[in-house]
């Protein structure tokens, strides 16, 4: 019987080393690229999520603070790196942890080989069941290396991004080498002139990215005083193992000059000569910002008649967005509540270009405010559904032209 390697580590496999301050919820690939060190999001979707609380599945992480998301069939998929490639013909074994999360379906978890960080590679184990309801369960696996790849691949076996299932705590088991590094802070993010103290777990011999921080250390602890935003690295270099490396990212907040609050003067638009509400029209979309706030144009579609029906609702987790809705400068629903119910709403539109922005009033429970918009001009044999994304800087707007000589199948 062959035996089992055991010096090798996911890098970053409990999803520790992050620089998440929150839940952060359908995360594209590249955003969780940013966030998540040494996992690499590659789904044909991409909607990771990276999740801290106990908002989802009756509890939170299995092992630390983090804990991943992902959606079913491919529509998410993330290569884990590890610590240096496998070898080929070795046996290794595998332990994590799955969690289905009540209101969605879920499919069995499988595993693959890969030599790059953008495909799935060489499936190498299929679980026989699916996530269990509100429990974290352990998969333990063994597999003999296809190849030497640096990276192991996860994605659930089918589905759509309907389904959704959590993941956590991979390892490889009996491992002889220390394979977890952390470096845990005591607040993430603190006010300029404040302090934090960084402690590290698992390995030996320490080495700072910042020498000037091993004049501080006592025992496995430092205090810092960061002047801005600043990423510590701290590595660890145990006898015939390979070196493990943790960071950490801290936020430094300064103090807000008082400025300006941005403010929704309805009566100011809606009692302003024609004339004057021309002018303002003009100079309002030439710049690109209404109530203070630009926004930007994130769908456009073509319409034939001048009256039109949209439908707003929540098509992902109602979360209490609550927004306002602006057709060319001029307040059309103010503090409307994004729920599963759809609200209509009948728009008559000028000729050529017409803006409607949405202007988010909160971020509600999971940041940004996103809310689905199914558009109607009576022509079109099924409705256009498209997203409109806010925050509090920045406002998604659409971009709608009327054309009657425009005939929309």
């Amino acid at each position: 019987m062959k035996s089992i390697t055991y010096s090798q580590a996911f890098l970053n496999g409990d999803f520790e080393n992050n620089s998440a301050s929150g839940d952060l919820i359908n995360l594209s690939n590249d955003e969780c690229n940013k966030k998540l060190r040494d996992v690499h999001s590659f789904g044909s979707y991409g909607d990771v999520d990276i999740i801290t609380s106990s908002a989802y599945g009756g509890s939170g992480p299995q092992n630390g603070h983090w804990f991943l998301g992902m959606t079913g069939g491919g529509t998410d998929i993330v290569a884990l790196s590890l610590s240096s490639p496998l070898v080929t013909g070795k046996v290794y074994s595998i332990s994590f942890y799955d969690r289905k999360t009540s209101g969605y379906p879920a499919s069995p978890i499988q595993i693959g080989v890969s030599q790059t960080d953008n495909s799935f590679g060489t499936l190498v184990y299929t679980a026989n069941e699916t996530a269990t309801l509100n429990k974290w369960t352990q998969r333990t696996f063994t597999f003999i290396a296809p190849n030497d790849g640096k990276y192991m691949t996860v994605q659930m076996e089918s589905g759509d991004i309907q389904h959704w299932v959590n993941l956590d705590n991979f390892v490889f088991n009996n491992n002889k080498c220390n394979d977890r590094l952390k470096l845990l802070s005591s607040a993430l993010t603190i006010s300029e002139g404040n302090s934090v103290t960084l402690t590290v777990s698992g390995g030996t011999d320490y080495i700072w990215g910042d020498t000037e921080l091993l004049n501080t250390l006592i025992g496995n602890s430092i205090v810092v005083t960061p002047l801005a935003n600043t990423i510590y690295t701290v590595n660890s270099k145990q006898k015939e193992c390979g070196m493990l490396t943790a960071t950490i990212a801290i936020n430094v907040t300064t103090p807000l000059v008082e400025k300006h609050k941005d403010t929704i003067i309805i009566e100011t638009i809606a009692e302003k000569k024609e004339t004057d509400h021309k002018k303002h029209h003009k100079k309002l979309f030439n710049s690109h910002r209404i109530n203070g706030r630009r926004f930007i144009v994130q769908e456009s579609l073509t319409v034939s008649n001048n009256s039109i029906k949209i439908m707003v609702w929540d098509k992902n987790r109602a979360d209490g967005d609550e927004i306002s809705l602006y057709l060319n400068g001029e307040l059309l629903v103010d503090k409307f509540t994004v729920s599963k119910t759809k609200k209509e709403i009948t728009i008559d539109l000028i000729p050529g270009k017409n803006i409607i922005v949405m202007h988010a009033l909160n971020l509600g429970l999971i940041p940004p405010n996103t809310a689905a918009l199914s558009i109607n001009d009576g022509t079109r044999s099924r409705s256009k559904l498209i997203t409109l994304v806010s925050t509090l800087k920045k406002s998604g707007a659409l971009e709608v032209f009327y054309d009657p000589l425009v005939y929309n199948k």
